[in-house]
């Protein structure tokens, strides 16, 4: 197993706010974790049968307390890796996102050990041997539902209620968290692929954040709730960063609605609506990969909205997912576009991914993935 110290980079203001010695930072937060009655023990076992993920573009499907890898070229399932909390987080308040070289899987999750209180975390997967590592304790109280890697791969930030929380990979040391304010739980994340730009997703806009200083800037104001649904994936930045894309529900009579915001202006540029086709609830995005349409994944009808991002204001009628991949509460909860040709996959919100072909709008076999999935991550293989 290679060790994430050996890949070190120079820190940025927001890597961590306490130095460790290489190799203690680890062992001294690890028998911190075990004091606070967190873990049982000092790691979850390798699932019975599981293997590493094949060659080729892999998706990391996050559950309440196991985390599923797909191979997406092949739509094969691999055997779930199982995380070491304790208690059954809330639906949706659990992500999970992939380091650069793909080697690493983190998710930020809950766990609530017997008798104790509930405790917000960030666990480490080693995708090579499909491991989970110890869980790493946040600062805060609240909803965890956004995680990225910052460029480099050096620091994990995490959410965690109305902060959030770098997290130094290599020594597992906690950094200051960044308080965004009262009513401002962070409900997605995004970094700009072409700074240090953090954009969060909270009620009514998005919050900019300087990584390179930990400091956040004036609100960009959209008008938008967000989504009934929680997701990691309410926004999303275009591949030359200049553009934002954001969902929610908004006026005038609150039905779903995605805008398009400008980076050097913060000024929304663009706006439209599914109205017209009835309710829905815009509760994750995507861009495919030319950049070309915005998939919106529309937890209220269980759509599939697809935006022209040179004729906004247009989007084109909906398409509804397959019978019995999607009902009653199984709303789809999450979107994203695989590398290359790998197409699309779709979160339905209990148990499958929908694999999904944007040029043709037609829907592959449904994948099965863990009880409870919320959230999807997707890169190459470990």
């Amino acid at each position: 197993m290679e060790d994430p110290r050996r890949h070190r980079t120079r820190p940025t203001a927001w890597s961590w706010s306490r130095r460790a010695a290489p190799g203690v930072g680890a062992a001294l937060l690890s028998a911190g974790l075990a004091g606070c009655g967190v873990l049982a023990t000092p790691g979850s076992p390798t699932v019975a049968g599981s293997r590493p993920a094949s060659a080729g573009p892999v998706g990391y499907v996050v559950c309440p307390s196991a985390v599923t890898p797909i191979e997406l070229a092949s739509r094969t399932s691999e055997p779930p890796i199982a995380l070491p909390i304790h208690g059954t987080p809330p639906l949706g308040d659990f992500a999970v996102t992939l380091s650069p070289d793909g080697k690493w899987a983190f998710v930020v999750t809950q766990t609530t050990p017997p008798g104790g209180a509930t405790t917000n975390v960030l666990v480490p997967v080693d995708l090579a041997t499909q491991r989970a590592r110890p869980p790493i304790v946040l600062p805060g109280h609240g909803a965890t539902s956004a995680v990225v890697v910052m460029h480099g791969g050096r620091t994990v930030l995490a959410a965690s209620g109305t902060t959030v929380v770098p997290v130094d990979i290599a020594t597992r040391a906690v950094g200051k968290p960044l308080d965004l304010g009262q009513g401002r739980t962070v409900a997605g994340m995004a970094l700009s692929p072409t700074t240090p730009i953090l954009y969060v997703l909270v009620a009514d806009g998005v919050v900019p954040v300087d990584t390179s200083t930990a400091t956040a800037g004036p609100p960009i104001v959209t008008g938008l709730t967000v989504s009934s649904v929680s997701s990691p994936h309410g926004l999303v930045a275009s591949a030359d960063g200049s553009t934002l894309y954001l969902g929610g529900q908004g006026h005038p009579d609150y039905g779903g609605r995605v805008v398009a915001v400008s980076v050097a202006t913060g000024a929304v540029t663009a706006s439209t609506g599914f109205d017209r086709f009835g309710i829905s609830d815009p509760a994750a995005l995507a861009l495919t990969p030319d950049g070309s349409q915005l998939l919106v994944a529309d937890s209220a009808d269980n759509w599939i909205d697809t935006v022209p991002v040179a004729d906004f204001a247009n989007p084109l009628p909906p398409v509804r997912l397959p019978g019995g991949a999607a009902s009653g509460t199984d709303h789809p909860t999450d979107i994203v576009t695989g590398p290359g040709s790998t197409g699309a996959f779709i979160v339905t919100g209990l148990g499958s991914v929908l694999p999904y072909d944007p040029v043709h709008q037609t829907f592959g076999r449904a994948i099965r993935v863990c009880s409870g999935a919320s959230s999807l991550s997707a890169g190459g293989s470990p």
